[in-house]
C-alpha cells in the first residue's frame, strides 16, 4: 500500500453521502450517512488491492476541477490525495468520470473497499 492518506467524499441528491479515508498504514473507513440500511465498514486493505489503488493514483495527475455542465443534476465529489505540500485535490461531478479515466480508476477502487 502506498504509504498516502486519501480522502474521498461525496454528496449527492436526498442527504445522500459517502466518505471513504485510507490512512497511510493501508486502514480504512467508510460512513455511507444512512446507518439504517448500510453500517459504518472498517478494514486494512491487503496487499493485491492495495498495488492496485497505488497503480491507480500513480497514474493520476494533478489537482483538477470537473463541474457539473448547467443543468446536469447527480453528485458532487471531492477526493484528496496525501498532505501537506505534495497534497492533490480534485474536486468533480461523478458523470466527468466517464472522461477521465485515471480519475475514474482511483474511485472505482476505492469504492469496492466496502
Amino acid at each position: 500500500m502506498s504509504a498516502t492518506r486519501i480522502r474521498y467524499r461525496v454528496v449527492g441528491q436526498d442527504d445522500y453521502m459517502l466518505n471513504i479515508d485510507v490512512e497511510p498504514d493501508g486502514h480504512f473507513a467508510i460512513d455511507y450517512g444512512d446507518y439504517t440500511s448500510h453500517k459504518p465498514a472498517q478494514g486494512i486493505i491487503d496487499k493485491t488491492h492495495g498495488e492496485r489503488l497505488t497503480a491507480a493514483l500513480q497514474a493520476l495527475g494533478d489537482s483538477a476541477e470537473y463541474p457539473a455542465p448547467d443543468g446536469a443534476t447527480g453528485f458532487m465529489a471531492e477526493l484528496t490525495v496525501g498532505e501537506g505540500q505534495t497534497m492533490r485535490h480534485f474536486r468533480f461531478w461523478e458523470g466527468a468520470l466517464q472522461q477521465q479515466p485515471e480519475l475514474q480508476a482511483v474511485v472505482r477502487a476505492l469504492e469496492v473497499l466496502g
